[in-house]
């Protein structure tokens, strides 16, 4: 028994290390994209499509907008996204709370390079505040894996941007705050993050980048200054590659003072195709509705 334990042992440690073509890697993210809520959401909301310059949003009940909106940036490596994970997220918010949900579906690589992401969210942003959607009433920017790194880096560049309201608060999940992934502490969740993720994840870093160095804060806001953010709710799982520089975020923010919330929970938080499930997850939900429910009242 021991030699055929240690064989599959062996065999599915090679498996997990075999070199996956980032074609593959890619093509697999795309068909995992769902840009329309599924069906769970869909009969729990109004949903309302609308295209806010040159980018695709869609609203989940719009007309409860009064008691605040819920911004969202989807997942997706920069490469995909959204996925069921962030509607089901954006859902099950948005509803505890009887607010309005945005998903902001951003242009995303290869067809679309740095800076159409990120100018994709201001620009919206803008039109928002110039129609009097965000004016006078409290709304929360939050994002998962490149959709919390994006809204870092958002929040950060609002602070010079006085037409467009402050978000009341900022949740960011497993945020990918540096698109090097150069922290040298990676090391210490790689033998529960395949190495193939972090091929994916360079390649799709590169595609994304385009002409634009990866430590431009803009890209890897953990390279920016971090002071002056509103109340943030920060969360990583214990499994996932960026542990070590959501780690490193948590002490720059505790040493600017920040209004944080910090939640590490066991497991894999980011780059979820599927939503998760567990105690773990529910007492993370259960703390960023605690802080909807104080930046929104």
């Amino acid at each position: 028994m021991g030699r055929i334990r240690d064989a599959v042992v062996t065999g599915a440690r090679a498996v997990r290390r075999i070199p996956i073509p980032a074609t593959l890697s890619h093509q697999a993210l795309s068909e995992a994209r769902r840009p329309n809520p599924p069906g769970h959401v869909l009969k729990s909301h109004a949903i309302e499509p609308e295209m806010i310059g040159r980018t695709r949003t869609v609203w989940l009940d719009e007309h409860r907008a009064g008691n605040g909106v819920i911004v969202y940036l989807h997942g997706g490596a920069y490469v995909s996204g959204p996925f069921a994970s962030d509607w089901a997220w954006l859902s099950r918010q948005a509803e505890a709370r009887g607010c309005a949900g945005l998903m902001i579906d951003y242009r995303n690589a290869p067809d679309h390079q740095h800076p159409v992401g990120r100018d994709d969210v201001e620009s919206a942003l803008a039109v928002l505040a110039a129609d009097g959607r965000l004016a006078g009433r409290p709304w929360v920017l939050a994002g998962q894996h490149s959709g919390g790194g994006l809204a870092v880096v958002i929040a950060r560049r609002l602070r010079e941007r006085p037409e467009i309201p402050t978000p009341a608060a900022l949740i960011a999940m497993s945020p990918w705050l540096d698109l090097e992934l150069s922290n040298a502490g990676i090391s210490e969740t790689d033998q529960s993050d395949p190495v193939h993720e972090r091929r994916l994840l360079r390649d799709a870093a590169r595609r994304y980048a385009g002409r634009t160095s990866l430590d431009d804060p803009d890209l890897s806001p953990i390279n920016a200054r971090l002071d002056g953010l509103p109340p943030i709710h920060l969360s990583v799982g214990m499994r996932d590659l960026f542990l070590s520089d959501v780690r490193v975020a948590k002490l720059q923010l505790q040493e600017t003072g920040a209004d944080l919330s910090y939640r590490e929970v066991s497991g894999r938080l980011g780059l979820q195709l599927i939503p998760r499930k567990g105690e773990d997850i529910e007492r993370l939900h259960r703390e960023q509705a605690e802080l909807l429910e104080r930046v929104l009242s």
